[in-house]
């Protein structure tokens, strides 16, 4: 890890969030840089002094008295916080660093802390706040990426070991490359051979990348909604889960869950993807009907007619090919294939969603709340009730 990269992850590692392989990296990096490491005694101090300060301030007489108490105190916390330091290293010669050595290269940073913050409480609490600020600022803007294979790119420049992917910029890979990204605590994305993705958003609420070409491989354990992939026929947004999603030259692509939950989402329309499941999107359309990887494959041809007939031959000529494919679909869903079905309820209307309720109805249990006319009508809390009773997932699903 260089400079840029320690700095990133340096609240995390002082609050001991980071998993053991990267904690290792900034300690084996914090061994040999004076630079890096009076930053971490820094913070810890700040953290400290946040984690020891009352939640509330009684302006007794005494009060300045004491806060120059313990301002007078920060010296002796710096040695033992340079001394706890000293025992991560795992060498025991000189490349451990000297605790004199970093005060004296941060004298006179420190004697003018000392005298902005001596005066009253509010300015402590100013210092406090602007130092953790300044810490979490910082985080904001790019994430790590390492080289799985061969020479990844981000921009013109070769990424040969690690580095970091900053808002707006491409990582690419050809043909004999791959790469991993690092998504805060919340997960890891591998970006396999030919593949073009951008960093579009990070935030402690959301990151967002844009996959315009190729193939990733997303594991994620965040809770739902923080996480989202651009394509340019869908957005997927993660519900919790490991997946594949894999996009073509034309912008048409296709989602796989191995384990959790992913939305699709275009034109306003949501498709919600389970465990072993596939859902397939295309430009200009919404998101296709979600289906198993075991489904019969006349139901899998005729989900991708239903789904994807264009209407350059008209509304007429569309309509009858998707009428024809959804008799298939009927014909052919089996009982867990009540997950297409129950999609297409809401994607028809008419004589075609009246024969897909009695379908659905044929081959799972129907909550006694549901009715023909509320489902007719597209009452969405019936749907959403349905959805429970079929055990595909609790209401965490559903963007509220």
């Amino acid at each position: 890890m260089n400079c840029r990269e320690v700095k990133y992850y340096l609240d995390d590692f002082a609050e001991g969030r980071l998993i053991d392989e990267m904690r290792n990296e900034i300690e084996n990096h914090l061994d040999s840089c004076l630079k890096c490491q009076g930053e971490y005694i820094d913070l810890n101090l700040i953290l400290s002094e946040v984690k020891s300060s009352p939640k509330t301030i009684d302006p007794s007489k005494d009060l300045l008295e004491r806060i120059n108490e313990r301002i007078s105190g920060r010296s002796g916390k710096r040695k033992r916080f340079a001394k706890i330091f000293s025992l991560l290293s795992h060498e025991s010669d000189s490349s451990g660093f000297d605790s004199d050595e970093i005060r004296k290269k941060n004298s006179e940073k420190n004697k003018a802390r000392l005298i902005f913050i001596g005066g009253t409480a509010a300015t402590i609490l100013l210092g406090v706040l602007l130092g953790i600020l300044y810490f979490h600022q910082s985080s904001v803007g790019f994430i790590p990426v390492e080289s799985l294979s061969g020479t990844p790119r981000i921009g013109s420049e070769q990424l040969k070991n690690q580095s970091v992917l900053q808002i707006g910029e491409w990582l690419q890979t050809n043909e004999n490359s791959s790469a991993r990204l690092i998504v805060g605590m919340i997960g890891e994305v591998d970006v396999h051979p030919k593949s073009r993705v951008k960093l579009i958003k990070t935030t402690s609420s959301e990151y967002r990348l844009s996959l315009n070409q190729g193939k990733i491989e997303a594991s994620i354990w965040a809770t739902p909604r923080i996480f989202y992939i651009e394509t340019p026929s869908a957005t997927a947004i993660d519900l919790g889960g490991i997946y594949t999603l894999e996009v073509n030259k034309d912008g048409s692509g296709q989602i796989k869950v191995t384990s959790g939950w992913v939305a699709l989402e275009s034109t306003g329309i949501e498709s919600l993807i389970p465990a072993d499941a596939v859902c397939t999107t295309k430009k200009h359309f919404a998101p296709g009907t979600p289906y198993f990887e075991d489904a019969p494959a006349e139901l899998i041809q005729a989900l991708e007619e239903f789904d994807f007939t264009p209407k350059a031959f008209g509304e007429s000529f569309s309509k009858n090919i998707q009428s024809q494919a959804l008799n298939v679909i009927l014909k052919q869903a089996r009982k867990k294939d009540a997950l297409s079905l129950w999609h297409i309820l809401s994607r028809v209307d008419g004589e075609s969603r009246a024969k897909t309720y009695f379908k659905l109805t044929e081959l799972v249990m129907t909550p006694k709340s549901v009715t023909f006319e509320g489902i007719m009508n597209g009452d969405s809390s019936m749907l959403e009730e349905w959805w429970e009773l079929l055990g595909y997932g609790s209401s965490a699903v559903w963007n509220n």
